[in-house]
């Protein structure tokens, strides 16, 4: 260990010692305390005051060239040029050095940042994700992690899987949200070797937003071995993920001045449906529309968008829902995607869902200085009222950088339906106060027509890293109509609520045993309405995993809820019991089945839930998901309902692929087909798509809905520098 690592740990150490040396002679003092006091005050000591932050490799030289290396996953270019590293361990060892061995080296050319890392290991390379962001942690992966702004806070994340699959993010908050929605265009090859595997990346600088005038940038590696469950960072020893503030730095970068970039991306769809409904039972349609993305600056972009589709995107996964609250979905739309993630505040004052097809709209993006920037207007092509009148939506977001990784926000969201106006202003805070603690809050004053003004707010102490969570929170969400003034732009589940929760966790690896590790959690909240005159529920909630080294793992959920439902002003006593078992669910290839039973309001139930997904050959991966729930009794809100989903997805290159998607729901008489043959021929946005879906079901007013649509659609991007 290095000399200034070694200083480092022997001073917590000695912070340890002196700690515990005072707590022993206070409890030496008082003799009556008891020994499990003293025990619970020792485990204290070691958890709140053992080292945490240990540098290991602290600077990375970027070697100019005048041209990179081709990118087809041979490393015999540069194998002579890379530096070996030993990594540092997240977990299962937290703090040991990784025992495989990795080489890295930064290469930059005029307009291309290029990185290329050999992962050695002896045991077997894990790789069956073929679909564009989504091998997570279940396949071997590298991550590159750059922080071009060296703010601590934000850094966009690249990874590759020995398959070569691309995954592209954005980091927020010191690695306290991801957004997987990002996309940019990058190079990027892998292939697997008898010593292990290797990846290469190529990144344009036109592609990524970074701070002028600086030749230094902040830069860390993760890389995942699956077999080892192991995942470990290059930089220092880490107790979180993706800690943007704990990175290593990448000097001698030399990035353009860039300028006037244009990027236009325009479509074209033709569209034929048949359907039962209307009179006019077949009809063809096409359209046309796209994007401009100007970045003026290399901090800045602004996107235009005139009439975009969303053909492509999948439907809705349908789900049971026993909460009586509504379903928050996903956003699979790409012209919301790119800072989407800037608003994903507890409070949620802007929630993209809330909008529906739009024919145009602006957006723009990027940081100056220490703020971030963010603002959206859009206007919907679909009437929400009978007068057919249509609404336009704005939303800004401002984020300020302050101390060391922390931020102050604004938000405001505004929704103008011919004459009158729905507003949200928000403020937010989160602080990091060090390693372990961190302290957020949020004030939104909801404002209807600038005649009725509702409040809601928060605040939350907690200490939590990748194996320790605890939080104390206080909500306060005024009632009297604020959710139905928040929720015409964001997304809030009930109001009326003076709120207290907390959640306490703790995962422990195991070495020398059968299991791997055990995992205990508790979360629990109470809540009393707005004026504290009526106790209106409490919900407390256990759970327990345990995962063996033969890749069995064993759930278990345990959930109790009292609630007065002020609509029929009815106390309700709730209750679940669940169990899991599950075989290599870590990993693509798996198997799980769950068993619950409980009671939901006023009906008994059991369900019983699996899930299957594994790569049948080495192109073809298959998912099968049912879902059956009895409910005794029936009534309009909970039926007895069989749900299966079904997908194949065949591909013949990670950027060429067909795809099929069944579902069907018993309640509904639902059944719905969906199948694409999709083709990156310039990924990620140019794409060729030709989709068909069918779809048949019961409507709320108990009429049968049947339609088939298919679609062709060409995205054709247009670079202009």
């Amino acid at each position: 260990m290095k000399r200034g690592n070694r200083y480092r740990v022997e001073n917590n150490l000695r912070v340890v010692v002196l700690v515990t040396a005072i707590l022993n002679k206070l409890l030496l003092v008082r003799r009556h305390v008891s020994e499990e006091l003293k025990i619970c005050l020792l485990v204290f000591s070691f958890i709140f005051f053992s080292p945490v932050y240990v540098t290991g490799q602290n600077t990375i030289e970027v070697i100019p060239a005048k041209q990179l290396p081709s990118i087809d996953g041979n490393p015999d270019d540069v194998l002579s040029l890379m530096s070996p590293y030993n990594f540092f361990q997240l977990e299962p060892n937290n703090g040991s050095a990784s025992p495989d061995e990795t080489r890295i080296v930064v290469l930059q050319s005029s307009d291309t940042l290029y990185i290329a890392v050999a992962c050695f290991q002896s045991s077997e390379v894990t790789a069956k994700i073929q679909m564009r962001d989504k091998f997570g942690q279940s396949d071997d992966g590298i991550f590159l992690i750059l922080g071009t702004y060296n703010d601590n806070r934000n850094s966009y994340g690249f990874g590759l899987n020995p398959l070569g699959t691309q995954a592209d993010f954005r980091i927020m908050d010191d690695g306290r949200t991801l957004d997987y929605n990002w996309d940019t265009e990058w190079l990027s090859s892998a292939a697997k070797y008898e010593w292990g595997w290797f990846a290469e990346i190529a990144i344009p600088f036109t592609s990524i937003k970074f701070r002028k005038n600086i030749n230094t940038w902040q830069i860390n590696f993760r890389r995942i071995n699956r077999e080892d469950s192991e995942i470990s960072y290059w930089h220092s020893v880490v107790q979180d993920e993706f800690k943007v503030s704990q990175s290593g730095n990448l000097v001698k970068i030399n990035p353009p001045a860039t300028r006037n970039t244009l990027l236009i991306v325009p479509y074209g769809m033709g569209k034929a449906t048949r359907t039962n409904r209307g009179e006019d039972k077949s009809f063809i349609e096409g359209q046309f529309g796209g994007d401009i993305n100007w970045q003026p600056s290399s901090n800045l972009t602004a996107n235009l968008t005139v009439n975009p589709d969303f053909a492509t995107v999948e439907a809705d996964e349908d789900v049971i829902d026993l909460t009586k609250y509504e379903i928050r979905y996903p956003e699979k739309r790409i012209f919301f995607q790119e800072g989407n993630e800037m608003y994903n505040t507890r409070l949620q004052s802007f929630y993209s869902r809330r909008i529906g097809d739009i024919s145009g709209g602006v957006k723009l993006t990027g940081k100056a200085g220490k703020t971030n920037i963010n603002l959206i207007n859009v206007f919907d092509k679909n009437a929400v009222d009978s007068t057919g009148n249509k609404p336009m939506y704005t939303a800004i977001r401002v984020k300020r950088d302050v101390l060391k990784s922390s931020s102050i926000g604004f938000t405001g969201t505004n929704k103008l339906l011919d004459e009158r106006m729905t507003t949200t202003l928000s403020t937010d805070y989160v602080l990091n106060l060090g390693p372990l603690w961190k302290l957020t809050g949020q004030y939104v004053a909801a404002i209807d027509d600038w005649n009725t003004l509702r409040n809601a707010g928060y605040a939350r102490f907690a200490a939590e890293n990748n194996f320790f969570h605890w939080h104390i929170r206080y909500s306060y969400t005024q009632g009297d109509g604020l959710k139905d003034i928040f929720n015409e732009t964001g997304y809030i589940n009930d109001d009326d609520r003076n709120e207290f929760d907390s959640d306490l966790s703790y995962k422990w690896w195991f070495k020398n045993s059968v299991i791997k590790y055990i995992s205990l959690g508790t979360a629990n909240n109470w809540y009393w309405n707005d004026t504290f005159t009526k106790f209106m529920s409490w919900n407390l909630n256990e759970t327990a995993d345990i995962f063996l080294k033969n890749k069995l793992n064993f759930s278990f959920r345990y959930n109790n809820e009292y609630r007065f439902l002020k609509t029929d002003s009815t106390d309700y006593y709730n209750y679940y019991y669940s169990g899991t078992i599950g075989y290599n669910t870590e990993a693509y290839n798996s198997a799980r089945i769950t068993f619950r039973t409980g009671r939901s309001f006023s009906s008994d139930y059991y369900s019983v839930e699996a899930g299957l997904q594994f790569k049948a050959f080495d192109r073809l991966a298959l998912e099968l998901k049912p879902r059956f729930i009895k409910f005794n009794p029936e009534t309009s809100s909970f039926k007895t309902t069989f749900i299966n989903s079904f997908s194949a997805t065949y591909n013949f290159t990670n950027d060429l692929w067909v795809k099929l998607i069944c579902q069907n729901n018993t309640s509904i008489e639902k059944i719905y087909v969906y199948g694409l043959l999709g083709w990156r021929f310039k990924p990620p946005f140019g794409s060729l798509y030709f989709i068909v879906n069918h779809s048949e079901y019961l409507d709320p007013a108990g009429l049968f809905q049947n339609d088939y649509i298919g679609y062709l659609k060409l995205t054709w991007p247009i670079s202009i520098r």
